[in-house]
């Protein structure tokens, strides 16, 4: 019999809670993609991320606890709502405990349902993020099935985990409850918020201060080691938590005073809703709040992230170069090899004047030149206070750039041609400056300003300033930030630093290409960003090795950052299953109570409410519902992202490529963009299911003037 009664009560828990079990198997289908990643040989070929299969665990688990806990509500949200039914099943004499191994076992049928409904689009997700994360590598991504076994273990025991560690509470509640409590629960609601204006004020007043804490935490670092970050977030969340115990409260009360705006326009229907949500459901709405929160700010910085990525990769023009230490010497046969490996071309010395650099046919293009020293640092005060006036820490410069830097007039229109960059007619007895766009303005003004500033005899011209990406951004290419650019015949009077050979290729290099240059060619290493040594004055340098040549260019640079992919991989997951959570248990929260909507729909009806007005009032109480928890923490989310794009830049670049309103603003409304197309699904669902419940109320509305 109880087997019989559990299918029938999982088949109508089905029913009812539809958005909840979609909920289940998408939360299924993210954890099997991303477990997926951790066993595909395609990911496992890929360098510097062994460090992902460890994230992707580690947030797994969080996203059990996180899971387990939103399961363990909706749960105990069912058994408020069938808590009559339960009753009634013990006046007929059955056990607690077969009552609550039948709860068991219907929320085993559903999530087995979920699980394997979850498996086919978590297979479809894992080829897309497969996709994603070998396109920026710059690798082919082959269409194949990604079912993996020990994946799809890893989601049974993850997903069984989490469901019970969520009815665990449930179970034990339910073995040692009492009939008479079972008949009281459905009318019970949670613990209201403050209704004590004094106490209200104070706990308002505890929470801002909360909040300023939490960013202050943030912004300042006072303690170091991401123990700022962690002591910051749960400030913030007291503050979230604090809000909706205090303010919706207060808020109500004060428009509850005003007459004249409480009876107007029909607004007394959807204050009514509004107050008694509120004082059912203050706690649930500030822990939503605090998922939006989180969900939206992770995204924000994952995307900050990968633009950072994006744009550092995007300065460093040059697809290869190859750097010696003092001397320019002989780079023949670097570039013999590139182009039998990459284009098949075989002279080494090219007439740029006569290419047309529209021909896919002539790439890579290359060209050797030189970096040399002015002796002078004019140029380098303007750089280093550009770099303190941005609030940036001035790092100790490297040994090669505590001068300012220069490059022979000749060799710079060549690379101009080499990049395609426009054609420019430079006087032979004047110097020009590139630099990035952070320097321009700070540039100009000391090239206007100062009449006797030179470079070996030369006078810089007034207007001969350029700032087009020219490979400055990370150093060791052309110049740290800036480059001098003199006449040819400046060189007798320049110290020679090193000597860059330069190609563009005609496609991406992924890390195999830049393995197979280094072992083909003997004494070429790759420049690794990580690593300086001393050198003879103290200076330090990123030449390890003197007697080696060093691969740079602009996908070595990204190689460097590929450890941050995975951090962006996990980000992106947490922020998946936190707004699809957050929104499932909303959605729900509002559709369990349709029945008393039902009601209520039908008494404005048989007032002579119209339908459409009646259609009106319902979504303007859904909006209003959907927007309370998601308000505020659109509002922290806006700042911590702030303070997070603002620290990520300052670690990570000492010049800004964009300001940074602009690259916060990128990445929160991309953030915001994702997280409005999943929230707004569950709110258009919502909105359907109570368009079909008011579809019912009018039915049965006239079937009862029919009665009568």
């Amino acid at each position: 019999m109880l087997s019989k009664l559990s299918l029938r009560n999982a088949r109508r828990a089905f029913g009812e809670y539809a958005l909840f079990f979609v909920t289940l198997s998408c939360c299924v289908s993210a954890i099997y993609a991303f477990n997926s990643l951790i066993f595909s040989d395609t990911v496992k070929a890929l360098p510097d991320l062994e460090i992902l299969p460890w994230l992707i665990i580690a947030s797994s688990l969080l996203v059990i606890l996180i899971m387990g806990w939103i399961i363990g509500y909706m749960i105990s949200y069912m058994l408020r709502k069938r808590s009559r039914e339960f009753s009634i099943y013990m006046i007929c004499g059955i056990q607690a405990r077969r009552i609550a191994a039948l709860l068991l076992r219907e929320n085993v049928l559903i999530g087995i349902l979920a699980f394997v409904a979850g498996i086919l689009p978590g297979m479809l997700l894992s080829q897309i993020l497969e996709a994603a994360l070998l396109r920026l590598f710059g690798m082919p991504f082959c269409l194949h099935v990604p079912f993996f076994l020990p994946a799809l273990g890893l989601t049974l025991v993850y997903f069984w985990g989490m469901l019970l560690y969520g009815m665990r509470k449930s179970i034990r509640w339910i073995r040692r409850v009492q009939p008479c409590e079972l008949l009281r629960q459905d009318q019970s609601n949670e613990k209201p918020p403050v209704s004590d204006r004094g106490r209200a004020v104070t706990l308002l007043f505890l929470s801002l201060l909360s909040c300023l804490a939490g960013f202050g935490f943030i912004w300042i670092q006072p303690l170091g080691k991401g123990y700022d970050v962690l002591a910051g977030t749960g400030l913030l969340v007291l503050f979230l938590s604090g809000f909706f115990r205090s303010v919706p409260a207060a808020l109500t009360s004060r428009l509850g005073s005003r007459a004249h705006w409480k009876y107007k326009k029909h607004r007394l229907v959807t204050f009514r809703d509004f107050t008694a949500r509120i004082h059912s459901m203050s706690s649930i709405m500030g822990i939503l709040s605090i998922l939006f929160m989180l969900s939206i700010t992770l995204a924000a910085t994952g995307t900050a992230i990968g633009m950072m990525v994006t744009r550092s990769t995007q300065a460093d023009v040059f697809d290869i170069m190859i750097l010696r230490h003092g001397e320019t010497g002989d780079f023949s046969r670097y570039a013999q090899m590139i182009r039998e490996d990459f284009s098949g071309q075989d002279s080494y010395s090219q007439d740029l004047s006569s290419q047309d650099l529209s021909s896919q046919d002539l790439s890579p293009r290359d060209h050797s030149y030189g970096i040399y020293a002015s002796g002078k640092t004019d140029f380098l005060t303007v750089r280093n206070q550009a770099v303190v006036e941005t609030g940036r820490r001035l790092n100790r410069p490297y040994a090669e750039f505590r001068q300012d830097t220069c490059m022979l007039q000749s060799d710079y229109l060549k690379l101009r041609k080499l990049l395609g960059y426009r054609d420019l007619s430079l006087d032979p007895a004047l110097c020009y400056v590139h630099c990035v766009p952070a320097l321009e303005r700070g540039i100009r003004t000391l090239t206007r300003e100062r009449n006797d500033l030179e470079c070996a005899g030369y006078p810089f011209a007034r207007e001969g300033v350029f700032t087009e990406p020219f490979s400055q951004n990370n150093g060791y290419g052309n110049g740290m930030d800036y480059i001098l650019i003199v006449p040819d015949g400046a060189v007798k009077s320049l110290r020679l630093l090193y000597g860059v050979y330069a190609a563009v290729t005609d496609r991406p290099l992924s890390p195999d290409d830049l393995g197979r240059i280094t072992a083909s060619c003997e004494g070429l290493v790759l420049l690794d960003g990580k690593r300086a040594r001393s050198g003879p004055d103290g200076a330090p340098t990123r030449f390890v090795y003197e007697d080696m040549d060093y691969l740079s260019g602009k996908w070595v640079s990204k190689a460097e950052l590929h450890y941050l992919y995975s951090i962006i991989i996990c980000l992106f997951y947490l922020s998946l299953i936190l707004v699809i959570t957050g929104a499932a248990i909303l959605a729900t929260q509002v559709l369990g109570d349709w029945q008393k909507k039902q009601r209520q729909n039908r008494i404005l009806s048989q007032l002579g409410m119209s339908g459409d007005l009646i259609s009106r009032l319902v979504t303007r109480q859904l909006a209003l519902l959907f927007l309370l928890p998601l308000l505020p923490a659109v509002l922290v989310s806006i700042c911590f992202t702030f303070i997070c794009t603002k620290k990520i830049l300052v670690s990570f670049f000492q010049l800004p490529i964009v300001t940074d309103l602009v690259w916060m603003g990128q990445s929160l409304m991309t953030a915001l963009v994702l997280f409005s197309v999943l929230y707004g699904i569950y709110f258009a669902a919502a909105r359907i299911c109570c368009e079909n419940s008011l579809k019912n109320t009018s039915g049965n509305s006239i079937l009862f003037y029919e009665v009568r």
